[in-house]
């Protein structure tokens, strides 16, 4: 029978940085690695959106990445 170990979550941040010469949406992303387990959604979102105000492009989208080894 497998086993799965959850390990540290991580946090994904993805801005928009306007239109490229094709016209399309370019995005970029900064990682934050080791979330707190005992964090909420809220406190994550928080957080995330504290970082945004402090970057030069909008932020667009917040993701969360949970990681889990299976045995």
């Amino acid at each position: 029978m497998a086993t799965e170990i959850k390990n540290a979550s991580s946090l994904k941040l993805q801005f928009n940085k306007g239109l490229g010469p094709n016209g399309k949406a370019v995005m970029g992303s900064k990682t934050f690695s080791n979330l707190k387990e005992s964090s909420s959604a809220d406190d994550i979102l928080e957080v995330a959106n504290a970082i945004g105000n402090l970057q030069k492009h909008d932020l667009y989208d917040v993701v969360k990445i949970d990681y889990t080894s299976i045995s």
